[in-house]
Formats: structure tokens, C-alpha cells, sequence
């Protein structure tokens, strides 16, 4: 879609040689990424374990960058890696527009049907969707809470606010919200325009959104999530990273 950069996942291989460690490696290219390695590089790495957990847990069974739907793939907004233990979806949702012009197809359309693959995908094992989701939860969500405007403006309209909640009622956790529900002035995105990273006047639109399982502990979980977090000091965007820590157990 003109404009539109696209969605990408990252996954740091762990190679078996001593090069792979070494200090002052030269930064591979972005490239890099996306060109086959060798065989031999790959065979160094099986039966290897990071702890007591085999690497194989952290390497991608499959890869789909599609929902399986015309009338929303043409946009490349989803990558799913499908990992032993669950499902992880990069996810870009679209934005409503500044004169809310896709405020229709984004509620009743994007968020009904995303919501039903990650729920397609978790009957096979938990699900883990993440990403810019393009809006503010609620009041611990937005600087200025109760402004006017905010109900016209995208993000933070009641149509958005109230899908989202029926997302989360379908029985998925947003993990930061879960694990730090006092929490107020953290935010992942600020208005370059407006000046508003310094001052903190931003909105948490990017959040880790987790199946139920994931969030409880017992002999019988093997993923746990452990902690989620914003990291607002990272600059070079105007949204910021944020960070997912799940246990793994053998």
C-alpha cells in the first residue's frame, strides 16, 4: 500500500562457533537477513541448548505472513512464526484515518476477523500478538484523558476503545496492563509534530497481547510470561520498543 512500510519479524539465530561471539563483528546489513544460509551453519546448531532449553524451541516451525483473507492481506499488516510452544503474530493494525474514514472497516471488519485467526490459532497451542494496534486502551492509556477531541480522533474513539475490548473479553490478556495495572505515564508513542516526547505527553498504542495460559504459572506451563515493559528512552521513532520476558521451562 503506497505509504505504508510494512511489518517485519527478527529472529537472532545462535550460530555454534567461537566466531559467533566475538567482539567487534561487523553489523550485518539488513540484507543479510533475508538471504539462505549455509547448511553448514545451520547443522552447528542442532542438539544445542541455551540452558536447559533446546534451541529448537526457539526456531520457527513455520512462517505465514497472510491471515488467509484477500480483502486484508493485500496490505502485508501480519507475520506469524508459529514456535513449538505457541504462536507469535507482528502485527500492524490499520489506522482510522485522521478524518475517520476507515473507522468502519477497521471495527467490523480488521479487528472481527484478525481476532478470529488468533483464536483459530490458538486451539493448536497459545497465541502471542504484538505490535502497533493503533489504540489507547483507556483513561491510563492517553495524557490527556477526557480532551474533547479525543473521541473524533483515531485511537482513542469509542468504536476503537470498545473493539478492543471485546478482544480482550474473547479470553486474550494485555500482558503489560495485567502485569502493572496502576501503571500511568507509560506510553509508547508521542507526536513528533507536537513535540510531546520530551514533556511525556503520549499514548500507549503498542502492546503484547498474550493467551490466558501464558499469564499462569503451574507444573503443567511450559511458556510463562514473567514481564512486560516500555522502553521510552530508545529513540530514533516516534513509538518506542517495547518488551515481552517469558519463561521457557524444560
Amino acid at each position: 500500500k503506497k505509504g505504508y512500510s510494512g511489518t517485519a519479524m527478527f529472529i537472532r539465530k545462535r550460530g555454534g562457533g567461537d566466531d559467533a561471539s566475538k567482539k567487534g563483528k561487523k553489523q550485518a546489513k539488513i540484507g543479510a537477513f533475508f538471504t539462505s544460509k549455509n547448511k553448514e551453519g545451520d547443522e552447528a546448531t542442532k542438539g544445542d541448548s541455551i540452558g536447559d532449553i533446546p534451541v529448537s524451541h526457539l526456531q520457527p516451525l513455520n512462517v505465514m505472513t497472510e491471515l488467509g483473507l484477500p480483502k486484508h492481506d493485500g496490505e502485508g499488516r501480519t507475520v506469524t512464526a508459529e514456535f513449538p510452544l505457541f504462536h507469535l503474530t507482528n502485527v500492524y493494525v490499520p489506522n482510522s484515518g485522521q478524518k475517520l474514514d476507515r473507522l468502519g472497516y477497521r471495527t467490523e471488519e480488521w479487528d472481527t476477523d484478525f481476532l478470529n485467526k488468533m483464536q483459530q490459532l490458538e486451539k493448536g497451542k497459545p497465541v502471542i500478538w504484538l505490535g502497533d494496534l493503533n489504540v489507547a486502551h483507556n483513561e491510563k492509556d492517553t495524557w490527556n484523558e477526557g480532551a474533547k477531541h479525543l473521541v473524533k480522533s483515531a485511537g482513542t474513539t469509542p468504536q476503537e476503545r470498545a473493539s478492543f475490548d471485546r478482544q480482550l473479553g474473547a479470553g486474550f490478556v494485555d500482558a503489560f496492563r495485567h502485569l502493572h495495572q496502576d501503571a500511568m505515564g507509560h506510553y509508547s508513542y508521542w507526536s513528533q509534530r507536537a513535540g510531546n516526547r520530551e514533556p511525556n505527553k503520549g499514548l500507549r498504542l503498542d502492546y503484547f497481547i498474550c493467551s490466558k495460559d501464558l499469564m499462569e504459572d503451574d507444573d503443567d506451563r511450559k511458556v510463562v510470561v514473567r514481564d512486560s515493559y516500555i522502553v521510552p528512552d530508545e529513540l530514533g521513532s516516534d513509538h518506542c520498543p517495547i518488551v515481552l520476558e517469558i519463561e521457557m521451562k524444560k
